[in-house]
């Protein structure tokens, strides 16, 4: 990926949705979650295709299910847009299956809810979830660690 303020993310922006492969962009004022743009089929397709070729079209940049540029995420009507200054709080948290973070938005009725698919899935939560209390902070927000509840450990941001 080119985009160094880009991380690639599951996405599901509210509960009854289906989680989508996409990307957040951090931007000056907002972070902006922007699904891919292949559909399910084509999703299946690839994945299947790259399962069976041992993740080689993956590696070769042949196939991204994360597949969206940062003017496609701007452009897509079913980005979510967040504003650093109306994040109320963060949980970043282990569940059995992996690593998620939750976001607390003003205005919205749901959080955020993101999941990671990477080597490192951990250090891609804590990290971006430490980048955007940063950022938070910095416009004028104090968004607190939460714990979502569940089967779930709370991360530590904590350097």
């Amino acid at each position: 990926m080119d985009d160094p303020d880009a991380v690639d993310v599951i996405l599901r922006a509210a509960p009854d949705e289906r989680p989508r492969p996409g990307r957040a962009f951090l931007g000056d004022d907002a972070v902006l979650f922007a699904p891919g743009r292949h559909g399910r089929l084509a999703r299946a397709v690839g994945g299947a295709a790259d399962g069976l070729f041992g993740g080689l079209l993956e590696s070769l940049g042949l196939y991204d299910p994360h597949a969206v540029t940062r003017t496609e995420a701007t452009h897509d009507p079913d980005a979510v847009r967040v504003r650093y200054g109306d994040v109320e709080g963060l949980a970043p948290f282990a569940r059995p299956t992996g690593f998620s973070l939750h976001l607390r938005v003003a205005g919205r009725e749901d959080d955020v809810r993101l999941a990671f698919r990477s080597a490192d899935e951990r250090a891609d939560a804590v990290s971006l979830a430490r980048e955007l209390r940063r950022r938070a902070r910095a416009a004028g927000a104090d968004p607190e660690v939460v714990d979502p509840g569940g089967r779930t450990r709370v991360l530590s941001l904590e350097e």
